[in-house]
């Protein structure tokens, strides 16, 4: 496989499938507070196949796999060509239930490892007798150590996308990680992202230790206070997650047909 090198030469991938004028599918949008340290790392490859390109980011127990093609039979097809040499994940976002997208890769080994869906709220979510909870502060870099230990212990890193710590320091330097802490301990750590108009919540955590006193509705409450203006709030959840899914519900979030199929393929042994 080939070293990416530049966004630029990612953006030369799309172009590349585009004029080929058979359609277009991907599932690879630049993110400029992610993917730079993946090509100072080195760990972002590509190969070219038939109508497609794919993209491998490696990492230390899996690989995450990206796709620009013309149709998801070209990505089926490239995948079946491709060495596994750890497990490969690959997250395909759609409407509906996802059967034709799901059927494609099952055709290359895939299997569905989770399946997440998006919750949104509309309109101003922070309500008029909400405080900020004095508890709450923003986290600095000397607590991304914590929060970054925290989702390595207690996150699913195959089903959620965990940030890296150099990314984890980079939210804490925008204001965008909210933390309470008892002494040196971390009772939990909410991230956040405020885009325009539009607020998004990436990981929400209490710890078991400070469960049942208010530590997540604290860090909730303050952290939309901070996007009071924001019109539209999303999230993605796991199905499966009756307790979380509970608790958005309390907040009025509700579940867009928006889902995010989570497919896996191991090495065979």
């Amino acid at each position: 496989m080939h070293q990416v090198v530049s966004y630029e030469q990612t953006q030369d991938f799309v172009r590349e499938i585009r004029l080929l004028r058979k359609g277009f599918v991907t599932n690879f949008y630049w993110d400029d507070n992610k993917h730079p340290y993946w090509l100072v790392e080195g760990s972002l490859e590509y190969e070219s196949y038939d109508d497609c390109i794919l993209m491998v980011h490696r990492q230390e127990q899996f690989a995450n796999i990206f796709y620009i093609a013309t149709s998801l039979t070209a990505v089926a097809e490239a995948l079946r060509s491709l060495p596994i040499a750890s497990p490969q994940v690959a997250d395909v976002v759609c409407r509906g239930d996802g059967s034709q997208e799901r059927e494609t890769f099952a055709q290359a080994g895939f299997e569905v490892y989770k399946h997440l869906y998006r919750m949104t709220h509309i309109g101003r979510m922070a309500a008029v007798d909400w405080m900020e909870d004095p508890r709450v502060r923003y986290g600095g870099k000397s607590d991304a150590l914590l929060v970054s230990e925290a989702l390595q212990k207690d996150f699913d890193p195959l089903a959620e996308q965990l940030p890296s710590l150099q990314e984890i320091e980079d939210y804490a330097e925008r204001r965008q990680l909210l933390v309470i802490k008892d002494q040196k301990r971390l009772c939990g750590f909410l991230i956040f992202e405020l885009s325009g108009v539009t607020w998004y919540l990436r990981y929400w955590y209490t710890s078991p230790d400070f469960r049942n006193q208010g530590v997540g509705a604290g860090l909730l409450r303050t952290a939309l206070l901070s996007g009071a203006e924001s019109k539209r709030q999303i999230l993605w959840v796991i199905a499966d997650n009756d307790n979380a899914i509970k608790r958005y519900e309390h907040y009025g979030f509700s579940r867009e047909n928006m889902n995010d199929f989570v497919l896996i393929r191991k090495p065979r042994v």
